[in-house]
């Protein structure tokens, strides 16, 4: 992952009105969470548009230097971790008239700035139908927690039931 230093200004000050000030001034009002704190800061509109448009995009470990009374410095990303689906047993599935739903396409993860994966895989080869495959069965890397609920349903194979074919009303002669 590729990481950008940004110097920002810690704000003091919060609310529309502070807000409506700073974006039209080319800045965006933010807040830093982490470690039990939290930091509200102001950086430039268009550092953050030419972070999203490079080529690394949103998965950018952002390295604030955060000017104030006392500098700081902490890293943030701004992004969450995507889902990607592997081995989906579309054959099996299609026998037993059965279709997988995506409920969800990403997980919330707590980790280093560092060891943010790009993408967490979710290998379907062994759902069957009726079956579901919940967040706690996720495969993470190393250094990687997950904040999802590990109860969370991430994919089902909802089996359909044939409705009855509806019959026509019989005419009625007069």
């Amino acid at each position: 992952m590729e990481i950008v230093k940004l110097v920002v200004q810690k704000r003091h000050h919060a609310g529309k009105g502070v807000a409506r000030r700073l974006r039209r001034a080319g800045q965006l009002p933010a807040v830093v969470y982490g470690n039990g704190i939290t930091v509200a800061i102001a950086l430039a509109e268009k550092d953050l548009t030419h972070i999203q448009q490079s080529e690394a995009g949103e998965n950018t470990i952002l390295d604030f230097v955060i000017e104030g009374d006392t500098p700081e410095s902490c890293q943030a990303i701004l992004r969450e971790v995507p889902l990607t689906f592997i081995n989906e047993p579309h054959n099996l599935l299609q026998s037993a008239n059965a279709v997988l739903a995506h409920l969800w396409r990403e997980v919330e993860v707590a980790c280093l700035p560092g060891d943010i994966p790009d993408e967490i895989t979710v290998d379907l080869a062994h759902i069957h139908p009726g079956a579901t495959f919940k967040a706690g069965a996720l495969a993470l890397p190393p250094g990687v927690t997950l904040v999802t609920d590990a109860e969370e349903v991430i994919v089902t194979a909802h089996v359909e039931v044939e409705a009855p074919a509806a019959s026509s009303p019989e005419e009625v002669e007069a």
